[in-house]
């Protein structure tokens, strides 16, 4: 009888395991895709500057 309900209880927590991890997987690929968006975001506002500076770096050449 006891080992039923131990074998019970460590399948549950095996359950319990895997949801976490499934969440954990979840909440990892959402920050993943943010952090990606954001760099491509900064890229793009680092460009743009860049070519800022060097139209300013022409305009005292000329």
């Amino acid at each position: 009888m006891v080992k039923l309900i131990k074998n019970k209880l460590t399948k549950k927590d095996e359950n319990r395991r895997g949801s976490i991890f499934v969440e954990y997987l979840l909440l990892l690929t959402i920050v993943g895709i943010g952090v990606l968006v954001g760099l491509a975001c900064v890229r793009i506002a680092l460009v743009n500057e860049l070519i800022d500076l060097a139209n300013a770096i022409n305009a005292i050449n000329s």
